[in-house]
């Protein structure tokens, strides 16, 4: 019905061929995709160190054929030859009858000697036997005695029972069988004494013949280690070549403690295993392999310093060090563009990982996590400035940043801001400060006419009324004036325009670029349309710009302290350029502030130049000539206007004028800007890109544009308050390295980079010569000396302090140099130039004294000078020495008001100074050759070549004579 009934096969008849086949095939291919997948996908690193072992084996064959063509060159061959016949003589002579003989006759020396000592031992047993017989027989007296005494009931150690034993011990040695047994002790120690000169003679001899013997022997080593010498290249090549060889791929990590923290911020141990393809990272030879083979840059100075088993790779690099792809390690946007097109697209959709990997300058963000107590790391120069200008520009003011919770404000103090500066100045000044200083730090807040005017209408209103000087500012002449700033020294923290003819050899300063003004237009150059406001210069606030040139003494000698290269930020445009300041400010404040700085404003870093009335008058009279007030009809009503005092008050809270500047009204106000402290780690999704859709997607991305132009990400719901403070690329790019280094991850201290005392001296002292613009006038660490371009000669020039040989705190007593900082006193009074007087505080004078000693290699915080009195005969003859008769040295020396005949510029110091001034070891250093410690110095030098009919001619005994008899002028 169904139709007819399958006939079941059953299951051992049926034929399974097929299904046995189609079974193996996808086992096979199961297992071959499985070594595949394991070896390929999963294990891309053994072919990294398949390759590495390629190349370094071909660099070996090729070392080990240039070894061996080497070797087997002519020259080698017939120094080969030589040793090889030399060998065969000296292996011959080994072989010899000569040397068979030395050897026998040891032979016989050696049987003899143990013969003798053997003798020499016996009779020593039977004298260690004798003397303890000797030593019995006076003893047997004590335990008699002690004996009877106990018997007697008697203490033992009574006085009478003592001498009792030492009578009975008298007898003893008097008796004939005591002197027996000396006797025979005295003649087994003669027995001995006869027996060692024969032994010591035999000794003698055996040691010849071995000193014999091993000369045989020696020549052959020698012959033998220098063949091995000549072919010891090849044969540490074929080692190296046969370890190649035999290597297995294998995982190479190290494991790290302290450096990670976990989300309690305890620290934690990680695994680095970026050598198990980076593999040739610390060694050396693999410069110019291709990646990931490459040698580290620097590779000793940091390897030296980081080893590689202790800080791993991720600590600067970043990164998943655990990780063994090219993908799960690096995790960046940055790679070269040598990754196949899939591993970029794959990095591109990874950019949010915890941990990217930095490129290029960026690693140096890394370098803030153990070296945070350094200014400046030598290492890390761009990390180094974005510290430096972060700190010149004060963004502290507005932002919490690690270090600089008690830095001071970078701004002057606008408290008394009506006595100095003029109203319609100030609009200008607000709404463009660059219109004005081109160089200035203040940067552009972008705001309107109206804003600027209110803003000045609170400054004003508030402003604090100045307290009355003594005296009273009177014109004066302006060509003196004139000619004071162009001596004294201002022109080496101010520029004057007008006054760059006087410059001798140089040229107009730079002009400014203007402003970038979006990211769209690239690294095209800036277009001046709808710029012009906004120009910026090259260079930071306060900072030289780079173009500028800086007077550099260029010396071969080594400096006296490591990183004594760091550049120092100032000269002629550490103050403000005043070119124009009769446009701002007014004779009368000029004139006030001429006097005594401090007095307007307590923590200037402006000197007291000491002046007289009638100079700081002829300066102020100078100065209101650079320039003309800009009279505004209406502003004065304008600025009364209690509305637009409000108004002020609102827009100085809102942009945060007082994190630069003291206002009053905001002596407590809080700072405007997000924290910073943690900004390194700020993740992509919680940073504000506004509508800028043509900035990418990344924290780089989004802190340079921040930087380079705040209002790009303004939107007319999210106005951007950031000023834009016009900073160059290579400005931004310092910056964005300093912020990324803000991570709040806590350190052990065994990963801290700690100062010694020495280099804590050092910094704290540029930091102070930094913030008083001593390299503005003299030249420091081969650095600064700008104002030494105004004057005619370097002699009536401000004098170089630190520069090859030449170190002020080794020249000077340490104790004089802390008073001469905190009151400093006529030394050359035939310079143009003037010493001022710095607000410098008692730690910051000792902090300098430090500096100079630590710089030079000496004691600190102070090393006294001891003046002793000196021999009168070599006093004497330094005298004579220092006579018209010989060295005539009064003859540019100054003597107290003596003055030396001819130009200043042939003048030196007064000497009756230098016993408080001078350490003794200087002057005896300065004397032997004056142009080794300052070339180009007008001191000549006398040595050698010193008289022969004093103190014998003896030139070492003159230079000290004539140290003493200096040491000996002046004060008693």
């Amino acid at each position: 019905m169904f139709g007819r009934e399958r006939t079941r096969i059953p299951d051992e008849k049926r034929p399974l061929r097929m299904a046995f086949f189609a079974s193996s095939m996808a086992l096979v291919l199961a297992t071959g995709w499985a070594l595949w997948d394991e070896g390929k996908t999963r294990r891309p690193w053994v072919e990294y160190q398949h390759q590495f072992n390629r190349l370094e084996q071909q660099m070996v064959e090729q070392a080990l054929v240039a070894a061996e063509a080497k070797y087997q060159s002519p020259e080698t061959q017939a120094k080969v030859h030589e040793l090889e016949t030399a060998l065969a003589k000296a292996e011959e002579a080994i072989q010899g009858s000569e040397y068979s003989r030395l050897k026998a006759e040891l032979a016989a020396l050696d049987r003899q000697q143990a013969d003798k000592a053997q003798q020499i031992q016996f009779i020593k047993s039977e004298l260690d036997e004798q003397r303890y017989r000797v030593e019995h027989a006076q003893f047997v007296c004590q335990e008699q005695e002690e004996h009877k005494a106990r018997q007697a009931g008697k203490d033992p150690g009574a006085p009478e029972v003592r001498k009792a034993v030492e009578a009975c011990r008298d007898a003893t040695v008097k008796g004939a069988e005591y002197q027996a047994l000396a006797a025979r002790e005295k003649a087994l120690e003669q027995r001995i004494r006869a027996q060692e000169p024969e032994l010591a003679k035999l000794e003698t001899a055996a040691e010849e013949k071995q000193a014999a013997l091993k000369r045989f022997s020696e020549a052959a080593t020698k012959l033998r280690d220098q063949l091995a010498e000549l072919r010891a290249p090849i044969t540490l090549l074929q080692r190296r070549l046969e370890g190649i060889r035999a290597r297995s791929p294998e995982v190479q990590q190290v494991v790290i403690g302290g450096l990670a923290v976990n989300e309690f911020r305890q620290p934690i141990l990680t695994v680095d295993r970026c050598m198990t393809c980076h593999l040739g990272i610390d060694r050396a030879g693999f410069e110019k392999a291709p990646q990931p083979f490459r040698t580290h840059p620097n590779r000793e100075a940091f390897f030296g310093k980081h080893p590689g088993s202790r800080f791993g790779c991720t600590a600067c690099h970043q990164g998943q060090g655990s990780a063994l792809t090219v993908l799960e390690a690096h995790s960046s946007h940055e790679l070269e563009e040598k990754l196949q097109a899939s591993v970029r697209e794959g990095l591109r959709k990874r950019i949010h990982w915890e941990r990217p990997m930095f490129h290029g300058e960026m690693v140096q963000a890394s370098c803030q996590t153990c070296h945070a107590a350094q200014t400046f790391v030598p290492m890390a120069p761009v990390l180094s400035e974005g510290k430096q200008l972060v700190a010149q520009l004060g963004c502290f003011g507005c932002h919490n940043l690690r270090g600089f919770e008690k830095a001071e404000k970078v701004g002057p103090s606008l408290l008394r801001i009506r006595s100095k500066s003029d109203p319609a100045w100030m609009v200008r000044w607000i709404q463009n400060p660059r219109g004005y200083l081109p160089l200035t730090k203040m940067p552009n807040f972008h705001l309107s006419e109206d804003e600027a005017i209110s803003v000045a209408a609170y400054l004003v209103k508030n402003s604090e009324p100045e307290e009355p000087y003594p005296t009273a500012h009177q014109p004066g002449s302006a060509e003196r004036g004139r000619e004071l700033v162009s001596r004294v020294g201002c022109l080496g923290c101010h520029q004057i325009k007008e006054m760059e003819s006087l410059r001798k050899g140089t040229t107009a300063l730079p002009t400014a670029p203007p402003e970038s003004g979006s990211p769209g237009e690239g690294k095209e150059k800036d277009k001046a349309a709808g710029q012009a406001a906004e120009a910026k210069p090259p260079a930071a606030a306060g900072q030289e710009p780079r173009s500028a040139k800086r007077t550099e003494v260029k010396e071969e000698a080594p400096m006296a302290y490591p990183g004594a290269g760091e550049v120092y930020v100032g000269g002629p445009t550490f103050g403000p350029d005043l070119s124009q300041v009769a446009t701002k400010a007014n004779a009368e404040w000029l004139y006030r502030w001429l006097k005594d700085p401090k007095r307007y404003r307590p923590k200037t870093n402006m000197p007291n130049l000491r002046l007289a009335d009638q100079e700081a008058r002829d300066i102020a009279t100078y100065l209101m000539t650079l320039g003309h007030r800009q009279e505004r009809p209406g502003l004065a009503a304008l600025l009364q206007q209690e509305a637009r005092v409000k108004a002020g008050e609102a827009l100085i809270r809102k942009r945060g004028c007082f994190g630069c500047h003291e206002i009053k009204g905001f002596e407590t106000a809080e700072k405007i800007a997000p924290d910073l402290t943690d900004f390194g780690v700020k993740r992509v999704d919680r940073l504000f890109f506004g509508e800028a859709v043509e900035v990418r997607q990344t924290w780089e991305d989004f802190v340079f544009w921040k930087l380079k132009n705040p209002q790009v990400y303004q939107t007319a719901l999210a106005p951007q308050i950031m000023p834009n403070f016009g900073l160059t690329e290579e400005q931004i790019k310092a910056i964005r390295v300093f912020l990324k280094s803000q991570v709040d991850v806590p350190v052990p201290r065994a990963f801290e980079r700690r100062l010694s005392d020495m280099e804590v001296a050092v910094q704290e002292g540029r930091r102070i010569l930094q913030k008083y613009n001593c390299t503005g006038c003299h030249v420091i660490e081969a650095k600064g000396g700008d104002v030494a371009a105004f004057y005619e000669a370097p002699q009536v020039a401000p004098p170089p302090l630190v520069a090859g040989h030449l170190q002020e705190g080794e020249k000077v007593q340490a104790t004089w140099l802390y008073e001469w900082l905190a009151r400093p006193t006529s030394l050359r009074p035939w310079l143009k130039v003037r010493m001022p007087t710095f607000p410098v505080t008692i730690d910051e004078a000792t902090t300098l004294s430090k500096y100079f000693s630590a710089l030079a290699g000496k004691g600190f915080p102070y090393e006294f000078v001891r003046v002793e009195e000196y021999s009168p005969e070599l006093v004497e003859a330094g005298r004579k020495l220092a006579s018209k008769d010989y060295f005539d040295c009064f003859s540019c020396h100054v003597q107290g008001s003596k003055l030396p005949e001819g130009p200043p510029e042939g003048w030196a110091p007064d000497l009756s100074l230098a016993r408080r001034r001078l350490r003794p070891e200087w002057i005896v250093k300065w004397l032997r050759d004056p142009q080794k410690i300052q070339p180009g110095a007008k001191m000549p030098s006398f040595f050698p070549g010193g008289p022969d009919d004093i103190l014998g001619g003896n030139e070492e005994q003159q230079i000290i004579a004539l140290r003493d008899y200096i040491m000996s002028l002046g004060e008693r």
